[in-house]
């Protein structure tokens, strides 16, 4: 807690390492980025996202297209980061991955029939706790990558529910059930779904089965991390 609050004083530092960030770094240097594991390509995250989500799901929960930068490690030099991102009030970090994310999915696809971005929306209680949804500011940095709308007023989450860290595969698929629903307004044609980590694909699947009730026709997934069995 005391480092996250020394970056808050001295956002010039990297993170990590605490050396001085050079111009063009923001959060992380350059050397300790390098330590992330990205996925090689589009096609191999989402590949990997497929036969992560198919391995819980079979064919209850498709999805037309499907995004993941970083391969997710217990205790990586990745982990920390996303950690200070979502509880200890760094949340700029994640509108810069999420523009970061934005722009590889521009560099490899359409994305012209996309609708609009939903972020996976906290409880209200759980957004006062933390003062912000990090899956929200991730959707933001996408959002204005790809020049398309963020739909906030779209998705709420009506339920809550502990968080999926922890949890068993069968408990994190049965904790989001029924958490969420429509708020207002017209659910796009084709949506793009966004969450910080993608674990079993159990909360994007709680939220993209409610998107789909409302009309979407098309779902597709984004998030900074995927999980990696090791």
């Amino acid at each position: 807690m005391r480092d996250q609050q020394l970056h808050l004083l001295f956002p010039h530092v990297c993170l990590l390492c605490r050396k001085l960030l050079l111009p063009g770094e923001t959060y992380c240097c350059s050397s300790c980025m390098a330590e992330f594991d990205p996925f090689s390509s589009q096609d191999a995250a989402e590949g990997q996202l497929r036969q992560t989500i198919a391995s819980h799901f079979g064919e209850q929960f498709l999805f037309e297209r499907g995004w993941c930068r970083y391969q997710f490690h217990k205790k990586s030099s990745l982990q920390q980061v996303l950690h200070a991102m979502k509880y200890e009030g760094l949340f700029n970090i994640a509108g810069s991955f999420g523009f970061q994310l934005g722009e590889w999915i521009l560099s490899g696809g359409d994305t012209e029939d996309i609708d609009c971005v939903v972020a996976v929306p906290l409880h209200p209680l759980k957004k006062i706790e933390r003062s912000y949804n990090q899956s929200e500011k991730i959707a933001e940095g996408i959002a204005q990558s790809l020049q398309k709308p963020l739909r906030r007023d779209l998705l709420v989450r009506k339920r809550y529910t502990v968080s999926q860290t922890g949890l068993s595969a069968q408990e994190r698929k049965r904790n989001p059930e029924g958490a969420f629903q429509l708020a207002k307004g017209a659910v796009g044609r084709h949506v793009l779904l966004v969450d910080d980590v993608v674990t079993t694909g159990a909360t994007m699947a709680a939220a993209a089965s409610v998107l789909r009730e409302g009309g979407a026709e098309k779902i597709s997934l984004a998030a900074v991390a995927l999980a990696i069995k090791e």
